[in-house]
């Protein structure tokens, strides 16, 4: 999600456009390659069109739409597009015919409760001719880049130590190879490639019009992030795992209907996807997480959810179950989540501030809704890996990275050939038939923050693959690539 809701699948418009264009005659359909933004604020998204006698293709980079069919009309004086969902674009040149601007209109169409776009609501759109969004990577003379050689990171000024590969044990063809995959389309769709080992950035590689300076929807590790807020609060006596979920809502144990059962529900069952509510996002066709996003009050929508299962003895994957998660540590802190997350998280790492999905009435959910540059993403995974520790002063408390990354819920359960943690994915992986343990920050669509403490290694990647799972576990692939590189 720019939930963003970086958040569980996101589809902002639905099947195929109809175009019409009015200009004062006798202006002509402007063909070619045109990319923009769609949205504003944090309800942004990497669009491009390419227009043509009388078809087309609509991609959305960062809702993992890729190609979608247009036909072109050509009626009166204004390009206009409307989706089967009821969706429509409306668009005028620039005088001197550079550029595109418009809104976009989002109805309440057959997607429309999994999109980040609200329904009936209206968003600007700027375009300009160009296609880098449209390929991995292109040279200064408009061609495609097929052929790497690695080069270190640059020096920026974000505080990474940059490394340098030729200088290490990894094996270099290896990394190379993978990232000349990306470039010649045998992992579509990847945005960044980032390796930290032994402290230091050693690999920055971004695509598809990405670069260093670009936040992206994180999408579910966004629920790893909240979790080391959760470890800084209980470190400050705010919450605790063992606490009870409805000692903090005591006014929903009077209302019809109330299930005593709930009762038992404590703040770790949530954190561990054991809660017993009646939500599964990967088993639930509408995904129960989606509908929350679509209410008009978030904390009631979770709260309100019956009990399916005996809190502590299913794991149920429940993005909207964590939303009184968030409320608990703002209002336990007498912070807001993120006043909270930069004062206490973000400012020692040196992360300015990120965009965090916002949902009626300011509310934040701790599953979803982040947009973090991917070395701010290496930033978080190198803070795990040093056990909670940045530049030798404590940020998280040590005793929460142990808590969160042990197996609290076994594979056999999760369905995902993976244990969880708290808020945390981990499992065991081989590199060159070594067995070392990764713990996973895993967000839909190919994010991820992998952490490998045997091999003092990060590996972050991001990717627009929202919509397709095979797609997806290409981010899966290049790790492993990426691991055996530096298992030799």
């Amino acid at each position: 999600m720019r939930l963003t809701p970086h958040f569980p699948v996101r589809t902002v418009l639905a099947a195929s456009f109809l175009f019409s264009w009015t200009v004062n005659a006798p202006a002509q359909i402007p063909q070619g390659s045109w990319e923009g933004v769609m949205g504003s604020g944090t309800h942004q998204f990497r669009v491009a069109f390419m227009l043509g006698e009388d078809q087309g293709e609509y991609h959305n980079i960062d809702d993992g739409i890729h190609g979608e069919p247009m036909t072109i009309l050509r009626k009166g004086g204004q390009l206009r597009a409307q989706t089967e969902g009821g969706a429509e674009l409306e668009l005028s040149p620039s005088g001197d015919g550079k550029t595109l601007t418009g809104i976009f209109r989002q109805g309440a169409g057959q997607d429309s409760q999994q999109s980040l776009v609200g329904e009936n609501q209206s968003y600007p759109v700027t375009l300009r001719p160009g296609e880098d969004y449209l390929h991995p990577r292109l040279l200064p003379d408009g061609g495609e880049q097929t052929r790497y050689h690695y080069a270190p990171p640059p020096p920026l000024s974000d505080g990474w130590a940059a490394g340098d590969l030729r200088h290490s044990h990894a094996d270099l063809p290896q990394i190379e190879g993978v990232v000349q995959g990306i470039l010649r389309g045998r992992f579509p769709y990847i945005h960044s490639l980032l390796v930290v080992q032994d402290g230091k950035l050693v690999l920055d590689e971004y695509f598809y019009g990405y670069g260093p300076d670009d936040p992206h929807p994180v999408m579910s590790v966004t629920k790893c992030v909240f979790s080391l807020l959760f470890g800084i609060g209980e470190g400050q006596g705010w919450v605790q795992p063992s606490r009870r979920l409805f000692n903090y809502f005591e006014d929903y144990r009077s209302r019809p209907g109330w299930d005593p059962a709930k009762d038992s529900i404590t703040l770790g069952s949530l954190l561990t996807m054991t809660s017993g509510l009646g939500c599964d996002d990967f088993k639930d066709s509408g995904s129960c997480s989606w509908k929350m996003v679509s209410s008009p009050d978030w904390l009631d929508f979770s709260l309100s959810l019956p009990l399916q299962n005996q809190p502590g003895t299913h794991f149920a994957y429940c993005g909207a179950c964590l939303t009184p998660l968030g409320v608990v540590l703002e209002r336990q802190s007498g912070l807001g989540l993120v006043p909270y997350a930069q004062k206490f998280l973000f400012d020692p790492l040196g992360i300015k501030p990120p965009d965090w999905w916002e949902g009626p009435g300011g509310i934040r959910s701790p599953a979803f809704g982040l947009a973090l540059k991917p070395r701010d993403m290496a930033k978080i995974g190198l803070l795990v890996l040093n056990e909670g520790a940045w530049n030798g002063k404590t940020v998280v408390p040590k005793t929460w990275i142990e808590e969160c990354t042990v197996p609290r819920v076994r594979s056999d359960q999760t369905g995902n050939k993976a244990d969880y943690g708290y808020l945390w994915w981990e499992r065991d992986e081989f590199g060159l038939g070594k067995k070392v343990r990764v713990w996973d920050a895993w967000g839909v669509g190919g994010q991820h923050i992998f952490i490998v403490p045997a091999f003092n290694l990060v590996c972050v990647l991001t990717a627009g693959n929202y919509k397709d799972g095979a797609l997806a576990d290409n981010s899966f692939k290049i790790f492993h690539e990426v691991l055996e590189a530096f298992a030799q």
